[in-house]
């Protein structure tokens, strides 16, 4: 049987005979790992197979009760997510052991550690945005409650073509703007979530306000952010680089680059919190900066450039942190990283090549 083309229940997993691994030129170990469907007690297939014809050796590996947990459900994702999705190295250079079930709980548990490292810092890069945004256009306009007012958006976005053009608006008038006020709506008026805002509700001193963008935008996700960024005027998208970022006179180019960073970070987040798997992801395009190297985002759609993204929003004292944060957990893993092309073998020091906004 030849081990280049490998079917596992009803799902096919290639191995690229060109991989180089643990320096060997023949023999290629690789991995594969299948749940039996309506198994009771759980049992998962890992088989050990090297690129030698007809060489296929099989394991069963039968898991109790006790170790059903919540890693095997992540293994069973892994490949019903990722099918085409290569396990292919080798567990002595990786593990530093004989192939079993360990590789793929030491791959489970580095990327759980992995989320929630980056969650933080998704997180502190969404604090800083919306801080950012509340202020730079509430100071620029003198209106607290900007967002709910349509003189202070673009619904073309200024695109140039016809059919992008009315595409932007009728997502403006039907989905982004008729979205924003509901959400607004809700928070005035449930009492049960949120009585902290009853001065804004019938009775209250303030009831005929909108809520201003310093309450409001402490409830809005992340998404609800990009999208009001994304179709704010063009001289109010400046004014917020302005405002947050050391340079002045940011140019258009700048705001669209700003769009996919964060867009990045937003569905970064959103793997983290909703315990995705991060490692092996892929999502939108991230626009580079003209002023960095052509070289320091060699993929525009991995995890790594979610983390230009990051360092691209986050002030330098977070960014820093991040990566030796990064760094210090690479290092505990028991599993090489690089050879599973979670990140870039000189991740480091591309993102130290990243310029800050």
């Amino acid at each position: 049987m030849s081990c280049d083309n490998i079917i596992i229940g009803r799902r096919k997993a290639w191995v690229r005979p060109e991989s180089k691994l643990a320096g060997l030129r023949m023999v290629y170990p690789f991995f594969f790992f299948t749940m039996k469907e309506g198994a009771a007690n759980a049992e998962y297939r890992v088989t050990n197979g090297f690129r030698i014809p007809g060489c296929i050796n099989e394991k069963i590996y039968h898991f109790s009760s006790k170790k059903k947990d919540e890693r095997i459900s992540w293994l069973c994702r892994l490949f019903q997510s990722k099918p085409l999705w290569k396990i292919s190295f080798d567990t002595s250079q990786c593990v530093g052991s004989k192939a079993d079930s360990k590789v793929f709980f030491e791959l489970y548990d580095f990327d759980v550690q992995l989320r929630l490292l980056l969650f933080k810092y998704c997180k502190k890069a969404e604090v800083r945005f919306k801080s950012a945004i509340a202020n730079a256009v509430s100071l620029k306009t003198g209106d607290a409650g900007f967002y709910l007012d349509r003189q202070y958006y673009t619904p073309t976005k200024s695109e140039k073509d016809k059919k992008t053009r009315n595409r932007n608006i009728t997502f403006f008038n039907t989905k982004f703007f008729a979205n924003l006020t509901n959400d607004e709506e809700k928070l005035r008026r449930d009492v049960v979530k949120h009585p902290e805002l009853r001065e804004y509700r019938k009775g209250g001193t303030r009831q005929n306000n909108v809520l201003p963008v310093w309450a409001a935008f402490s409830y809005f996700e992340m998404g609800t952010m990009v999208m009001i960024y994304s179709y704010l005027r063009g001289d109010l998208r400046k004014e917020v680089l302005n405002y947050t970022y050391s340079q002045n006179n940011y140019k258009k180019e700048v705001t669209k680059q700003m769009d996919t960073w964060l867009d990045a970070v937003r569905n970064l987040r959103n793997y983290c919190a909703h315990h995705s798997m991060v490692v092996g992801m892929t999502s939108s395009v991230v626009i580079p900066d003209n002023r960095d190297s052509a070289d320091v985002l060699p993929d525009n759609t991995n995890l790594y450039s979610r983390l230009y993204a990051l360092k691209k929003i986050l002030p330098q004292k977070d960014a820093d942190m991040l990566a030796r944060e990064l760094e210090k957990l690479i290092s505990k893993t028991k599993i090489d990283i690089y050879k599973m092309n979670v990140l870039p073998a000189n991740w480091k020091e591309l993102y130290d090549k990243i310029l800050f906004l």
